[in-house]
């Protein structure tokens, strides 16, 4: 498991079907795009978040990790 939480940004809000799709990620809007936000996430999570993603057809604009550790 990964210490951090994986802080994906996508283009445009998400609906409620995406919302209900992605139940297990904090998804919320900021502007005109939605963040999604996974803790503790491992490659396999990830991945599994990425094809969910894709499935959905949505535009990746960033993706970054937050590290828990103090800076």
């Amino acid at each position: 498991m990964i210490d951090g939480t994986y802080v994906i940004t996508v283009r445009g809000v998400a609906g409620p079907a995406v919302r209900a799709a992605f139940d297990d990620v904090e998804v919320s809007a900021v502007g005109d795009t939605t963040v999604l936000r996974r803790a503790g996430a491992d490659q396999s999570a990830l991945h599994g978040l990425f094809r969910r993603i894709e499935n959905f057809g949505l535009d990746v604009l960033e993706v970054h990790l937050e590290s828990t550790e103090p800076a």
